[in-house]
């Protein structure tokens, strides 16, 4: 692929996840989108087919950002598979700017989110959790758990965190008060002690 058509992809997926982001899938336009990645507004139709492809194709880049972590873990030999798993989805989460608020977004309209195209996807998504679920001890009782639960458990808790975060930055100097924030990193591995607590009836040992 030519380095024209990947940085146009590249500016094309960068601009709909903004907008979507910041106006919603049903209030932005293919003109928008493509106004605001500076090319002609047949390029997007093009290179995606659509508006409802580009979308669907910005959740797959997380997804399969998410799968290229957990192999690098070795994520189905991990000691705490469920750590990792946080760790891997915050990362996927984090690998472009405004997809959290892009999901939480589109989180509040259910005929987009449940279409059959990014129901698929979410799938994908969702099929770590499933491999850390069966790779728990037999004896505990999580594994019997509804993956759909413990996924929405993790990334909702994720993709709020950003979001409160960026909020925060935006209103902070206006607050008037010595708040704190907490990093990624730090909010991560909270998240991660209390799922393994949650699995394994138990606190495990930190890896």
């Amino acid at each position: 692929m030519q380095q024209r058509t990947v940085d146009t992809r590249a500016a094309i997926k960068a601009a709909g996840t903004e907008l979507f982001a910041t106006r919603g899938y049903r209030a932005t336009g293919v003109r928008d989108i493509a106004e605001l990645a500076g090319c002609n507004q047949a390029l997007v139709s093009y290179h995606f087919g659509g508006k409802g492809e580009l979308y669907d194709e910005i959740l797959s880049d997380a997804v399969e950002e998410a799968q290229r972590l957990a192999r690098e873990a070795d994520l189905a030999t991990a000691e705490y598979p469920e750590r990792e798993l946080v760790r891997i989805l915050a990362q996927a989460l984090a690998s472009k700017d405004h997809l959290a608020p892009m999901i939480l977004r589109e989180q509040m309209d259910p005929d987009r989110l449940l279409n059959v195209e990014t129901a698929a996807t979410l799938g994908s998504f969702m099929a770590l959790t499933i491999s850390v679920l069966d790779a728990l001890p037999l004896d505990t009782e999580a594994r019997g758990w509804d993956p759909q639960i413990v996924h929405l458990s993790v990334v909702g808790p994720l993709i709020h965190f950003a979001v409160a975060t960026r909020m925060r930055e935006a209103v902070g100097p206006n607050i008037g008060r010595p708040w704190s924030t907490p990093s990624l990193e730090q909010f991560t591995e909270t998240l991660a002690d209390m799922l393994s607590r949650a699995l394994r009836g138990k606190e495990p040992g930190r890896t």
